[in-house]
């Protein structure tokens, strides 16, 4: 059957084409053969060139010259800051505390052996109150120091992110102006916040004439101050006899560091003043004789009507008696706590005024308030079988703010 003129073509075209496509293939498989034989003798010649080198290769030049460049380029030396040994200390000094006053002040105390000056402020309402510092032109100074947490101050920073505030005081012109009774030539500045029963009870301030506060030290500041909240928390919840035996080992070393401290640390410790001498006698005039007095000094004593006595506060219960079950006698320590807590509190709030107060003899007056909350407080914790045997919320008003003078709290 002859094929049409399209097919033949057809075909012819792809006879050739399938021809030169075998002869390409050959030609292409020649190529990669030479081209592997020539790799081949490359490898060989680059082997043997790295074996030449390497036999040329003098490892002592070498390491002499990195002895060299490492003379001339010292490494940076590590950075200094206080090691675990001095937090360990710090730590041991903080947990000799057994009352609210005492750890604050330990804290302190501890914190200014890492900056220049350091200084506790206590929140209350809408300001931070001057307390206790260390580094200070004088003691009073601190507690004329009164800081609206409303201001724009490193206060408010810490009051609003309950986070530690590194900084320049240069940048903070606000603080540089609440500060000013300070005095002191201070550039960085540190600021934490002390956080008791989550609520900011106080700020703790430090600063130093560097132009900042370390970074190591304001780490180490930072776990002092969140160890010593975690200590009066503790101190809430332990008995009184556990905190006794705690401390006990450390008597001498906590009576001299509250000796060395002086006054303000004695009453920050709750440790009594000695009482005050008995003011001499009224010297007796010698105005009997005179013809000049109408009534002699004898006369005039018996005439005068005598100024009414402020009434005597209540007289405290009678205290539990001994020998009570185990559940009782811990619901009586704990209450004995509680009161203990509460009555601090209200005297590290208002020191002038319980200092004022003691002198005039009107405590209550001037605390009412303070007082009355406490005392609601004191008998919602307390059981009431407790309450009725015993008063501890009073003995401990009369201890703390009144010094141990009754007479000082005034009528109730």
């Amino acid at each position: 059957m002859q094929m049409s003129l399209e097919d033949a073509l057809k075909a012819r075209t792809l006879e050739l084409i399938s021809q030169q496509m075998a002869n390409w293939v050959v030609e292409i498989q020649k190529n990669i053969g030479r081209h592997q034989e020539n790799l081949v003798r490359t490898l060989d010649d680059l082997q043997e060139n790295v074996a030449r080198y390497d036999e040329k290769i003098d490892e002592g030049a070498i390491a002499r010259a990195i002895v060299e460049v490492i003379k001339e380029n010292p490494p940076p030396a590590a950075p200094k800051g206080p090691g675990f040994d001095r937090l360990k200390s710090s730590l041991n000094a903080i947990e000799k505390g057994t009352s609210l006053s005492e750890v604050l002040t330990y804290l302190v105390n501890e914190v200014s052996a890492y900056v220049d000056r350091a200084a506790m402020f206590i929140v209350k309402g809408p300001s931070a109150i001057g307390w206790y510092g260390k580094g200070m032109p004088t003691p009073d100074a601190l507690k004329q120091v009164n800081v609206p947490l409303g201001a724009d101050t490193l206060f408010r920073s810490v009051q609003n992110t309950r986070a530690a505030v590194r900084a320049r005081l240069q940048d903070s012109p606000g603080t540089t102006q609440a500060l000013g009774r300070l005095g002191g030539n201070a550039k960085g500045v540190l600021a934490v916040p002390l956080i008791l029963r989550e609520k900011l009870a106080a700020i703790l301030y430090c600063d130093t004439s560097k132009d900042a506060v370390p970074p190591a030290e304001a780490d180490l500041i930072e776990i002092l101050v969140v160890f010593a909240g975690k200590i009066i928390d503790m101190l809430s919840a332990v008995p009184k006899a556990t905190i006794a035996a705690r401390t006990t080992g450390n008597m001498a070393e906590r009576a001299a560091a509250i000796r060395a401290g002086g006054e303000e640390v004695r009453e920050r410790a709750n440790v009594p003043r000695p009482p005050a001498p008995p003011p001499p006698p009224a010297s007796q005039g010698s105005d009997e004789g005179s013809s000049t007095v109408m009534f002699n000094a004898s006369t005039f004593a018996s005439m005068k009507q005598p100024a009414p006595a402020r009434p005597a506060p209540p007289p405290p219960p009678k205290p539990a008696a001994s020998g009570l079950p185990p559940e009782e006698q811990k619901a009586h320590e704990d209450a004995k706590r509680f009161a203990r807590l509460v009555v601090s509190e209200i005297k590290l709030y208002n020191e002038a005024k319980v200092s004022e107060g003691r002198r005039q003899k009107d405590l209550y007056e001037r605390l009412k308030e303070d007082i009355e909350r406490g005392r609601q407080m004191y008998a919602e914790r307390v059981p009431g079988t407790v309450r009725d045997a015993t008063n501890y919320f009073y003995d401990e008003l009369v201890r703390i703010l009144a010094g141990g003078d009754a007479g000082a709290l005034g009528p109730m």
